[in-house]
């Protein structure tokens, strides 16, 4: 059962990352090379989102803290246990929601002065332009985060990512439609962004209204709080995670004097996003079912399943990341081929920057099974120094290099950070949880980076890499795709032989099962 429902949140959740990821590439593309926006104007949007983000990390902590309590409360169909979890989680979102409101309209009045008082007066934006652009862009991020947020925990920790899964896929797909309609009527950013606003608004109410349907919760128990003792301890982790994600952002809005460099970054960091959501849903369902299995103390089911989960990370990784540092460059000139600013056009070309960020992206997905088996083992104070290091390690490496390289600088500092916490987590679950080897670790990021290695040597001998349009960058990024498959099946087999067979051997038997079930329906 549990594989099933792994199948199917892979299957929902891989469709609503390509959904996402081609329309994530449709609407800043389209506002960077229309003469009445720029990319100077997707800068300010980004840059908003972001910090945006940083007031929204309050929440921080709380969803790891209640999905790990709820895998044992699900385990056991203790509908009282799983109603009192879900009612202090709730209310203590609630009170979260009041402050974000209170930091947002600060923040607006704030952003707003700076980007008035611009370094550069001619790159800088009117104080109303930018002060409502916050408000707008918040109503999305407010709904996303504090009406559905608890509810979308609990389907999480049930295998029930599908469904959610569905509904983003509709309101992504409507929200992209909606977006091009108004580009095309020559509408002004905020109203493109209200409408993204209002549109995503239906993910939390839908999702709201679904859970309590499906769950039946009760109204009448006390919220158990004892659940979230550790959402302190938890915050230490989303910090890192925000901080990873962020940190470039900010500081290159803060240190740098063009919103185009800002939007520079965010073309590239899209991708990075995107490949890293793409892997994290292919694996999504093990985390629940790694959660059952330790709920329930099966310990050698849970590291022999492991090996198969350590596998289709780092294959996946070595394809993805391995064409990423080949294709990246042509592919953001491209993007960026019409923008109406032609000097901003040039700055996107950053062939180092696109290596060192794509090889920072490949470690923050690296990472992802280790930090699962921590978090349903539930062990946040545990590993939280590791955390704040890593926060502390971007920060202070991005800044300290952001002026001498500019945007190889911040890339720097994400890729120091996310290499120092993957193998903190590598350690630590080695050690604590799945007591193994680190060894296996090391053989894998090995490898991996055999694969990239021979994939760029082979693809920039024999390939067009530097494709000047759409269709000759297609055809490389094809030819560069087969040949890392086919490196990482060669490595796969020559090093993972039986855990390969077992991972064929468990695909086969839920595709039939799967396959059984809809015909008996």
């Amino acid at each position: 059962m549990r594989s099933k429902k792994a199948l199917i949140n892979t299957i929902s959740g891989l469709a609503y990352e390509v959904v996402a990821v081609i329309c994530g590439l449709v609407l800043p593309y389209l506002i960077i090379n229309n003469d009445d926006y720029g990319s100077a104007t997707n800068g300010i949007t980004q840059a908003i989102a972001q910090f945006l983000s940083c007031i929204a990390l309050m929440k921080a902590g709380i969803g790891g803290v209640t999905r790990a309590a709820l895998y044992k409360a699900l385990a056991k169909n203790d509908i009282d246990k799983i109603s009192a979890i879900i009612k202090a989680t709730s209310s203590f979102m609630k009170k979260i929601a009041l402050i974000f409101t209170g930091l947002t309209l600060v923040f607006a009045v704030g952003f707003g002065f700076y980007m008035q008082n611009f370094v550069d007066p001619e790159k800088s934006f009117d104080f109303w332009f930018t002060a409502t652009l916050v408000v707008i862009i918040s109503i999305g991020t407010f709904g996303e985060y504090f009406f559905g947020f608890t509810y979308e925990m609990l389907l999480n920790a049930d295998q029930r990512q599908c469904v959610f899964s569905i509904i983003r896929i509709f309101t992504t797909l409507l929200n992209t439609v909606v977006a091009v309609i108004l580009i095309n009527n020559h509408c002004t950013i905020h109203w493109i962004k209200l409408g993204a606003s209002l549109v995503f608004l239906i993910n939390p109410i839908v999702i709201n209204l679904y859970a309590k349907h499906k769950y039946k919760l009760r109204k009448d128990v006390e919220p158990d709080k004892t659940a979230l003792r550790q959402r302190w301890d938890a915050l230490g982790h989303e910090v890192a995670n925000f901080v990873n994600t962020n940190t470039d952002i900010m500081v290159l809005t803060l240190c740098a004097s063009d919103m185009a460099l800002v939007s520079v970054y965010t073309t590239h960091n899209m991708i990075i996003i995107g490949m890293r959501k793409l892997v994290n849903t292919f694996i999504n369902g093990f985390g629940a079912a790694f959660g059952n299995m330790y709920a329930r103390k099966e310990y050698e089911l849970m590291e022999k399943n492991f090996r198969i989960y350590e596998l289709i990370v780092f294959s996946l990784v070595s394809v993805l990341y391995s064409v990423m540092t080949v294709v990246f460059v042509s592919f953001a000139v491209i993007y960026s081929d019409h923008d109406p600013n032609v000097e901003n056009r040039a700055l996107y070309y950053q062939p180092v920057f696109a290596v060192i960020i794509s090889i920072a992206g490949a470690f923050s997905c690296i990472r992802i099974p280790y930090q699962n088996i921590v978090t349903v083992a539930g062990h946040f104070k545990q590993t939280r120094n590791g955390a704040f290091m890593e926060a502390i390690l971007n920060i202070v490496i991005s800044v300290a290099c952001v002026f001498t390289f500019g945007i190889v600088g911040v890339a720097i500092g994400t890729l120091v950070a996310n290499v120092f916490r993957t193998i903190q987590y590598v350690f630590y679950m080695s050690r604590n949880v799945l007591k193994r080897p680190v060894w296996h670790f090391a053989k894998h990021t090995i490898i991996f980076m055999s694969v990239l290695l021979l994939t760029n040597g082979i693809s920039r001998l024999c390939f067009n890499v530097a494709a000047a349009d759409v269709f000759s960058w297609i055809i490389t990024a094809a030819e560069t795709t087969l040949v890392a498959i086919a490196l990482t099946v060669i490595f796969d087999i020559l090093f993972y032989g039986d855990d390969l067979k077992r991972l064929i051997s468990k695909s086969g038997n839920m595709l039939k099962s799967f396959g059984k079930k809809k015909k008996k329906a």
